[in-house]
Protein backbone atom coordinates (compact mmCIF):
# COMPACT_ATOMS: atom_id res chain seq x y z
CA UNK A 1 0.00 0.00 0.00
CA UNK A 2 2.81 2.22 0.72
CA UNK A 3 4.60 2.00 -2.18
CA UNK A 4 1.54 2.34 -4.62
CA UNK A 5 1.12 6.02 -2.67
CA UNK A 6 4.79 6.44 -3.09
CA UNK A 7 3.80 6.15 -6.71
CA UNK A 8 0.93 8.16 -7.08
CA UNK A 9 3.19 11.07 -5.11
CA UNK A 10 5.88 10.83 -7.55
CA UNK A 11 2.99 11.25 -11.26
CA UNK A 12 1.59 14.16 -8.90
CA UNK A 13 5.15 15.74 -9.13
CA UNK A 14 5.89 14.62 -12.72
CA UNK A 15 2.74 16.37 -13.98
CA UNK A 16 2.92 19.46 -11.47
CA UNK A 17 6.17 20.02 -12.87
CA UNK A 18 5.29 19.42 -16.64
CA UNK A 19 2.67 21.69 -16.13
CA UNK A 20 4.71 24.46 -14.53
CA UNK A 21 7.15 24.49 -17.12
CA UNK A 22 4.85 24.74 -19.73
CA UNK A 23 3.05 28.20 -17.86
CA UNK A 24 6.90 28.94 -17.36
CA UNK A 25 7.49 28.83 -21.38
CA UNK A 26 3.74 30.29 -22.00
CA UNK A 27 4.81 33.53 -20.28
CA UNK A 28 7.76 34.47 -21.05
CA UNK A 29 8.36 37.24 -23.83
CA UNK A 30 8.70 35.72 -26.99
CA UNK A 31 11.37 37.10 -29.35
CA UNK A 32 11.14 38.39 -32.66
CA UNK A 33 13.42 36.21 -35.20
CA UNK A 34 16.82 38.55 -35.57
CA UNK A 35 16.51 40.07 -32.01
CA UNK A 36 19.34 37.57 -30.98
CA UNK A 37 22.62 37.65 -32.58
CA UNK A 38 26.03 37.43 -31.75
CA UNK A 39 27.75 39.81 -29.60
CA UNK A 40 30.18 40.95 -32.08
CA UNK A 41 30.10 44.45 -34.61
CA UNK A 42 27.29 43.74 -37.32
CA UNK A 43 29.92 44.08 -39.63
CA UNK A 44 31.98 41.06 -38.20
CA UNK A 45 31.13 37.98 -40.12
CA UNK A 46 34.85 36.41 -39.21
CA UNK A 47 36.79 35.68 -35.90
CA UNK A 48 40.23 34.73 -36.85
CA UNK A 49 42.68 33.23 -34.72
CA UNK A 50 46.53 31.28 -35.16
CA UNK A 51 46.47 27.95 -34.60
CA UNK A 52 49.84 25.81 -33.30
CA UNK A 53 49.85 21.90 -34.46
CA UNK A 54 52.88 21.43 -33.72
CA UNK A 55 51.27 19.80 -30.33
CA UNK A 56 47.71 18.13 -28.95
CA UNK A 57 46.71 21.09 -26.60
CA UNK A 58 43.01 21.60 -25.55
CA UNK A 59 41.88 24.97 -26.98
CA UNK A 60 38.70 26.95 -25.41
CA UNK A 61 36.68 29.44 -27.51
CA UNK A 62 34.43 31.42 -25.73
CA UNK A 63 31.89 33.40 -28.09
CA UNK A 64 28.42 35.01 -26.40
CA UNK A 65 24.83 36.14 -27.60
CA UNK A 66 23.33 39.68 -27.02
CA UNK A 67 19.81 40.34 -26.99
CA UNK A 68 19.32 43.92 -29.26
CA UNK A 69 17.44 46.80 -28.37
CA UNK A 70 15.90 46.83 -24.24
CA UNK A 71 16.54 43.92 -21.68
CA UNK A 72 13.42 41.21 -21.20
CA UNK A 73 11.83 40.34 -17.61
CA UNK A 74 12.37 36.99 -18.96
CA UNK A 75 15.74 34.70 -18.91
CA UNK A 76 15.99 33.31 -22.47
CA UNK A 77 18.06 30.18 -23.69
CA UNK A 78 20.29 30.14 -27.14
CA UNK A 79 21.81 27.28 -28.83
CA UNK A 80 25.19 27.94 -30.77
CA UNK A 81 25.59 25.59 -33.66
CA UNK A 82 27.90 24.52 -36.59
CA UNK A 83 26.38 25.27 -40.13
CA UNK A 84 29.16 23.37 -42.23
CA UNK A 85 26.89 23.94 -45.18
CA UNK A 86 27.67 27.32 -45.11
CA UNK A 87 31.42 26.76 -46.13
CA UNK A 88 30.68 27.35 -49.45
CA UNK A 89 29.62 30.71 -49.00
CA UNK A 90 32.87 31.78 -47.58
CA UNK A 91 34.79 30.74 -50.05
CA UNK A 92 33.16 32.50 -52.25
CA UNK A 93 33.44 35.45 -50.44
CA UNK A 94 37.37 34.88 -49.21
CA UNK A 95 38.51 32.24 -50.96
CA UNK A 96 38.06 29.35 -52.33
CA UNK A 97 40.99 27.61 -50.56
CA UNK A 98 39.38 27.18 -47.15
CA UNK A 99 39.07 24.13 -45.72
CA UNK A 100 36.51 22.98 -43.43
CA UNK A 101 37.26 22.12 -39.62
CA UNK A 102 37.33 18.06 -39.30
CA UNK A 103 34.08 17.39 -36.63
CA UNK A 104 36.68 15.31 -34.78
CA UNK A 105 39.13 18.36 -34.12
CA UNK A 106 35.99 20.54 -31.76
CA UNK A 107 33.30 19.49 -29.61
CA UNK A 108 31.00 22.36 -27.98
CA UNK A 109 31.32 21.83 -24.00
CA UNK A 110 28.57 24.10 -23.64
CA UNK A 111 26.49 25.12 -26.39
CA UNK A 112 23.08 26.47 -24.88
CA UNK A 113 23.39 29.32 -22.71
CA UNK A 114 21.19 31.96 -20.80
CA UNK A 115 20.70 35.34 -21.21
CA UNK A 116 19.47 36.31 -17.99
CA UNK A 117 16.55 38.30 -16.99
CA UNK A 118 16.73 42.14 -17.10
CA UNK A 119 20.35 41.66 -18.91
CA UNK A 120 21.32 41.84 -22.48
CA UNK A 121 24.36 39.59 -22.68
CA UNK A 122 24.09 36.04 -22.93
CA UNK A 123 27.02 33.96 -20.02
CA UNK A 124 30.01 32.09 -22.45
CA UNK A 125 29.22 29.22 -24.68
CA UNK A 126 32.37 27.16 -24.82
CA UNK A 127 33.75 25.76 -28.14
CA UNK A 128 37.01 23.27 -27.24
CA UNK A 129 39.37 22.41 -29.87
CA UNK A 130 41.84 19.81 -29.67
CA UNK A 131 44.08 16.96 -32.46
CA UNK A 132 45.30 20.16 -34.09
CA UNK A 133 48.62 18.00 -35.43
CA UNK A 134 46.28 16.16 -37.37
CA UNK A 135 45.36 19.33 -39.46
CA UNK A 136 47.91 20.47 -42.55
CA UNK A 137 50.37 23.45 -42.01
CA UNK A 138 49.63 26.61 -43.59
CA UNK A 139 46.37 26.64 -43.96
CA UNK A 140 43.42 28.12 -43.60
CA UNK A 141 40.59 26.06 -41.72
CA UNK A 142 36.75 27.51 -41.15
CA UNK A 143 34.14 26.64 -39.07
CA UNK A 144 30.56 28.48 -39.63
CA UNK A 145 28.20 28.88 -36.22
CA UNK A 146 25.19 29.86 -35.88
CA UNK A 147 22.60 31.02 -33.55
CA UNK A 148 19.86 27.76 -33.95
CA UNK A 149 17.50 28.63 -31.51
CA UNK A 150 16.26 30.91 -29.13
CA UNK A 151 13.87 29.59 -26.34
CA UNK A 152 13.74 25.98 -27.85
CA UNK A 153 12.75 27.69 -31.07
CA UNK A 154 14.80 27.19 -34.08
CA UNK A 155 15.76 30.19 -36.60
CA UNK A 156 15.33 30.33 -39.94
CA UNK A 157 18.65 28.94 -41.47
CA UNK A 158 18.38 31.11 -45.03
CA UNK A 159 18.25 34.90 -42.33
CA UNK A 160 19.81 33.66 -39.41
CA UNK A 161 23.49 35.47 -39.10
CA UNK A 162 26.59 32.88 -39.83
CA UNK A 163 29.89 34.08 -38.03
CA UNK A 164 32.94 32.49 -39.54
CA UNK A 165 35.86 30.79 -37.43
CA UNK A 166 38.80 30.79 -39.11
CA UNK A 167 41.99 29.33 -37.85
CA UNK A 168 45.35 29.94 -39.42
CA UNK A 169 47.71 27.10 -39.36
CA UNK A 170 51.06 27.13 -38.73
CA UNK A 171 54.20 24.78 -39.48
CA UNK A 172 53.98 21.24 -38.83
CA UNK A 173 55.81 19.42 -36.11
CA UNK A 174 58.28 17.75 -38.68
CA UNK A 175 60.16 18.99 -41.29
CA UNK A 176 57.71 18.03 -44.68
CA UNK A 177 60.57 15.86 -47.16
CA UNK A 178 58.05 15.73 -49.79
CA UNK A 179 59.85 15.91 -53.69
CA UNK A 180 63.50 14.67 -51.57
CA UNK A 181 64.31 11.47 -50.78
CA UNK A 182 66.76 10.90 -47.83
CA UNK A 183 69.56 8.79 -47.50
CA UNK A 184 71.92 7.62 -44.94
CA UNK A 185 75.05 6.04 -44.40
CA UNK A 186 76.98 4.79 -40.88
CA UNK A 187 79.72 3.99 -39.40
CA UNK A 188 78.97 -0.02 -38.96
CA UNK A 189 75.82 -2.12 -39.42
CA UNK A 190 74.55 -5.41 -37.45
CA UNK A 191 73.06 -7.66 -40.11
CA UNK A 192 70.36 -6.27 -42.21
CA UNK A 193 69.51 -3.21 -39.53
CA UNK A 194 70.86 -1.20 -42.44
CA UNK A 195 71.29 2.74 -41.96
CA UNK A 196 67.89 3.29 -44.22
CA UNK A 197 65.94 1.90 -41.67
CA UNK A 198 66.45 4.75 -39.63
CA UNK A 199 64.97 7.21 -41.61
CA UNK A 200 62.02 4.77 -42.66
CA UNK A 201 58.59 5.62 -41.91
CA UNK A 202 58.44 2.92 -39.25
CA UNK A 203 59.78 4.80 -36.41
CA UNK A 204 59.87 1.68 -33.90
CA UNK A 205 59.47 -1.55 -35.35
CA UNK A 206 62.34 -1.38 -37.76
CA UNK A 207 66.29 0.47 -36.93
CA UNK A 208 69.65 0.92 -37.91
CA UNK A 209 72.11 -1.34 -35.05
CA UNK A 210 75.62 -0.84 -35.16
CA UNK A 211 77.70 -4.25 -35.43
CA UNK A 212 78.45 -6.18 -32.70
CA UNK A 213 81.78 -6.48 -33.10
CA UNK A 214 82.70 -2.61 -32.73
CA UNK A 215 82.35 -0.25 -29.56
CA UNK A 216 80.46 3.15 -29.19
CA UNK A 217 80.25 5.53 -30.51
CA UNK A 218 78.84 4.64 -33.62
CA UNK A 219 77.00 7.31 -35.79
CA UNK A 220 74.19 7.27 -38.72
CA UNK A 221 74.62 10.21 -41.21
CA UNK A 222 70.87 11.30 -42.98
CA UNK A 223 71.50 13.26 -45.87
CA UNK A 224 68.40 15.37 -47.00
CA UNK A 225 69.02 16.71 -50.50
CA UNK A 226 68.33 20.04 -49.88
CA UNK A 227 69.38 22.60 -47.30
CA UNK A 228 67.03 23.17 -44.37
CA UNK A 229 66.53 24.83 -40.93
CA UNK A 230 65.28 22.97 -38.23
CA UNK A 231 65.02 23.41 -33.98
CA UNK A 232 65.73 20.05 -33.12
CA UNK A 233 64.94 16.20 -33.40
CA UNK A 234 63.26 13.19 -32.18
CA UNK A 235 65.27 10.26 -31.70
CA UNK A 236 62.73 7.25 -31.50
CA UNK A 237 64.18 3.56 -29.92
CA UNK A 238 63.64 0.26 -31.15
CA UNK A 239 60.16 -1.33 -29.67
CA UNK A 240 61.44 -4.43 -29.37
CA UNK A 241 64.44 -3.98 -27.61
CA UNK A 242 63.46 -4.53 -23.91
CA UNK A 243 65.25 -2.22 -20.59
CA UNK A 244 65.90 -6.29 -19.95
CA UNK A 245 68.12 -6.52 -22.82
CA UNK A 246 69.98 -3.39 -22.62
CA UNK A 247 71.29 -1.34 -25.08
CA UNK A 248 69.63 1.87 -24.29
CA UNK A 249 70.88 5.26 -25.52
CA UNK A 250 72.21 7.25 -22.59
CA UNK A 251 74.40 9.90 -24.31
CA UNK A 252 74.14 11.08 -28.24
CA UNK A 253 75.88 14.10 -30.04
CA UNK A 254 74.03 15.53 -32.90
CA UNK A 255 76.12 17.61 -36.03
CA UNK A 256 75.03 19.17 -38.94
CA UNK A 257 76.97 19.84 -42.56
CA UNK A 258 75.97 21.59 -45.70
CA UNK A 259 78.23 19.55 -47.54
CA UNK A 260 78.64 15.90 -45.79
CA UNK A 261 82.21 17.03 -45.12
CA UNK A 262 82.35 19.82 -42.56
CA UNK A 263 80.42 19.37 -39.44
CA UNK A 264 79.48 21.82 -37.17
CA UNK A 265 78.32 20.34 -33.36
CA UNK A 266 74.92 21.12 -32.53
CA UNK A 267 75.48 19.81 -29.23
CA UNK A 268 75.86 16.49 -26.63
CA UNK A 269 72.65 15.29 -24.73
CA UNK A 270 71.70 12.99 -21.79
CA UNK A 271 69.25 11.08 -23.59
CA UNK A 272 66.14 8.54 -22.20
CA UNK A 273 64.59 6.64 -24.24
CA UNK A 274 63.29 4.05 -21.16
CA UNK A 275 59.35 5.81 -21.82
CA UNK A 276 56.16 4.15 -23.18
CA UNK A 277 57.04 6.50 -26.56
CA UNK A 278 60.59 4.92 -26.66
CA UNK A 279 61.37 8.30 -27.60
CA UNK A 280 63.40 11.34 -26.57
CA UNK A 281 63.11 14.88 -28.03
CA UNK A 282 66.19 17.22 -28.67
CA UNK A 283 65.94 20.66 -28.51
CA UNK A 284 68.41 23.05 -29.44
CA UNK A 285 69.73 26.24 -28.20
CA UNK A 286 69.08 27.80 -31.67
CA UNK A 287 68.06 26.99 -35.17
CA UNK A 288 70.17 25.02 -36.86
CA UNK A 289 71.07 24.99 -40.84
CA UNK A 290 72.06 22.16 -43.09
CA UNK A 291 71.61 19.47 -45.50
CA UNK A 292 72.89 16.82 -43.24
CA UNK A 293 72.76 15.65 -40.07
CA UNK A 294 74.91 12.97 -38.08
CA UNK A 295 73.14 11.22 -35.02
CA UNK A 296 76.36 9.50 -32.85
CA UNK A 297 75.81 7.19 -30.14
CA UNK A 298 78.35 7.68 -27.38
CA UNK A 299 76.94 5.75 -24.77
CA UNK A 300 74.71 3.12 -23.86
CA UNK A 301 73.58 0.56 -21.37
CA UNK A 302 75.60 -2.80 -21.93
CA UNK A 303 73.32 -5.22 -24.60
CA UNK A 304 73.06 -8.39 -23.45
CA UNK A 305 72.20 -11.33 -26.26
CA UNK A 306 72.30 -14.99 -24.41
CA UNK A 307 75.68 -14.65 -22.22
CA UNK A 308 77.16 -11.99 -24.60
CA UNK A 309 77.55 -8.46 -23.91
CA UNK A 310 78.04 -5.74 -26.58
CA UNK A 311 78.47 -2.10 -26.73
CA UNK A 312 75.67 -1.68 -29.14
CA UNK A 313 73.93 1.69 -30.69
CA UNK A 314 70.13 1.57 -31.94
CA UNK A 315 68.75 3.94 -33.99
CA UNK A 316 64.37 3.72 -34.62
CA UNK A 317 64.08 6.66 -35.89
CA UNK A 318 65.05 10.39 -36.34
CA UNK A 319 62.37 13.26 -37.22
CA UNK A 320 63.20 16.83 -37.38
CA UNK A 321 61.26 19.38 -35.60
CA UNK A 322 60.82 22.76 -37.24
Amino acid sequence: MKTYQFNILAMCTVVLLLMACKKDNASREALPEGRVTFDLPATTDVVTRSLDIKNVSLLSMEMKATLQGSTSPDVHYVTFAPDTTKIVDYRLKYGSAALLLPTNTYLYYKSTVAIPAGSNLSEAAVLNLSFQTALRPLSTYVLPLTITSVDGKPQDPVTRRVVYYVFKTGEALYVDHTGYTPTATASSTSGSNVASRAIDANTGGTYWASATTVTLPQWVSVDYGREFSFSGLDYFFPTAVTPAMGGYTTSAKVETSSNGTTWTDRGTYAIDVNNAAKKHTINFPALATGRYVRFTVLASTPYISGTATFSIAFVGGIVLRN
